[in-house]
């Protein structure tokens, strides 16, 4: 088989992108800051020295935390994030303010905050792009998140293969205790915020909190059986936030700006803007900011458009949904992809065109589901090597009477059964290409067809090759 899925996934149309110059420091080659959009986080990108902290002083870096520290409560702080209405950029959308006071609330001598960039998929730029371009971003969103909650110890986690983003961030650290922007007596305070960055192996499970903390503190990275939440019992036992870096370089804008200034975009239920990998069939893919809540349709023009008619867009990384053409005016908002099977998730956009069975591409997704499978929950580690197996039966022209009862069955039981969300998402390419493009997969279960002529099916080769001279009514034959 021949699908677009796993090629877009390894290889950009067009050849290999080019980094975006900055001031004294390029991005990596696999990142590209598209054009357009509603830049907010990515305004200073080409204009700072990612390696210099005079150079994102100069460009009023560190007065959100000056602001915070020198002339705002703890309980103030999360009150601008609440008033901002800023929800996780992680993908679960969850309000940062009531995780925040959640923290806050609870009582212990250590609280600790931990920035998450070792979330692994492989599509999702966004978390890498800002490390790189412009790591104090992060680092002080990190030490106002700290402030608020009442922690002394904040960790910034990122994947050990980012080499670029990790030696800009550890940069970024030395250069702010350097400064007494960190450490003890922060800008000469009674405020105390120790910082560090640790390095992970990332793994696709680690975009979900406890399983990132799990591997943080030197076990292996599996999801904990919930309550109690981080927010009461994280890392070593103690209270922690968790937020991804776009979400902390959120929270360092809206204090440099307003909360008002920071609803001013998006909708009545997801405000601000969100960081947006394009991907697959277009001209120019790469990282994007928008608004939350632009249609679907208007994120193809910002990487060149399709480079043929569009199909459908996965929306979500992994876990996402397909979106057929038909329903591109859907906003790009954490409830509007909600309703239609789809979520914002790792931030990812992928774009198929009419080359591209679906079929095959949500095989493609499962199959990496299934590889990524931590391994904890049983439904999760056996249910998706299933879903697997049923795809390539009905890809091979060879399915199981009940095969389609057994997908959408299996399905469901192991999203009642789950202990992580990823295991919830596991299933939804494949449930929402089902729902969405029914005769792809009749033609490849019924006639080994496939109507976008990407797959090849073999010829079934018989388990047992006839034996020859001899009848099949010849006792020889029974």
């Amino acid at each position: 088989m021949a699908g677009m899925a796993g090629v877009a996934a390894r290889r950009r149309p067009g050849g290999r992108p080019e980094a975006m110059p900055t001031a004294g420091g390029g991005l990596s080659p696999e990142i590209r800051i598209l054009d357009g959009g509603e830049p907010r986080l990515l305004t200073d990108f080409g204009r700072i020295d990612p390696r210099s902290l005079d150079s994102y002083r100069a460009h009023g870096g560190y007065t959100a935390l000056e602001r915070a520290i020198r002339h705002l409560s703890p309980e103030a702080v999360i009150g601008e994030m609440e008033a901002a209405g800023l929800r996780g950029r992680g993908g679960a959308g969850f309000p940062t303010a009531q995780k925040w006071r959640a923290v806050r609330a609870t009582e212990s001598d250590r609280k600790i905050v931990v920035a998450n960039l070792m979330g692994a998929d492989p599509t999702s730029l966004g978390d890498r792009a800002l490390a790189e371009g412009n790591p104090h971003l992060i680092v002080e969103g990190v030490q106002i998140a700290a402030f608020a909650v009442g922690a002394s110890e904040a960790i910034i986690a990122v994947r050990r293969d980012w080499q670029t983003a990790v030696e800009r961030l550890r940069l970024a650290v030395d250069q702010t205790a350097s400064a007494h922007l960190s450490g003890y007596l922060v800008l000469g305070t009674d405020v105390s915020i120790q910082l560090s960055v640790e390095e992970g192996s990332g793994a696709y499970v680690a975009g979900e909190e406890t399983a990132m903390l799990a591997a943080l503190g030197g076990d292996r990275g599996m999801p904990w059986i919930r309550p109690p939440y981080p927010t009461t019992r994280g890392l070593w036992g103690v209270p922690t936030v968790v937020q991804n870096a776009e979400t902390l370089a959120h929270v360092a804008w809206i204090l440099a700006h307003s909360p008002e200034a920071f609803a001013s975009a998006g909708t009545a239920t997801g405000h601000g803007t969100k960081l947006v990998t394009l991907l697959g069939k277009v001209a120019q893919p790469g990282v994007v900011e928008v608004a939350l809540g632009t249609p679907l349709l208007d994120l193809l023009p910002l990487a060149g458009g399709g480079t043929g008619t569009v199909k459908a867009l996965f929306v979500g990384g992994p876990g996402g949904g397909a979106i057929e053409a038909a329903a591109l005016d859907t906003p790009y908002d954490y409830d509007a992809l909600g309703g239609v099977g789809a979520h914002i998730g790792s931030g990812s956009v992928l774009v198929t065109d009419e080359a591209t069975c679906m079929v095959d591409t949500a095989r493609f997704f499962l199959d990496f589901s299934a590889r990524e499978a931590c391994g904890k929950a049983v439904p999760c580690r056996i249910g998706t090597r299933r879903l697997v197996e049923t795809l390539d039966r009905i890809l091979a022209a060879t399915p199981r009477p009940g095969d389609f009862d057994l997908l959408r069955d299996l399905s469901r039981k192991m999203a009642d059964t789950a202990l992580c969300h990823l295991e919830v998402l596991a299933p939804r390419p494949m449930l929402t290409t089902l729902q969405r493009f029914p005769d792809e997969y009749r033609a490849h279960a019924e006639r080994g067809v496939c109507l976008a002529g990407a797959c090849r099916v073999e010829p079934v080769q018989p388990l047992v090759a006839p034996i020859s001279n001899v009848e099949p009514t010849s006792p020889a034959a029974g």
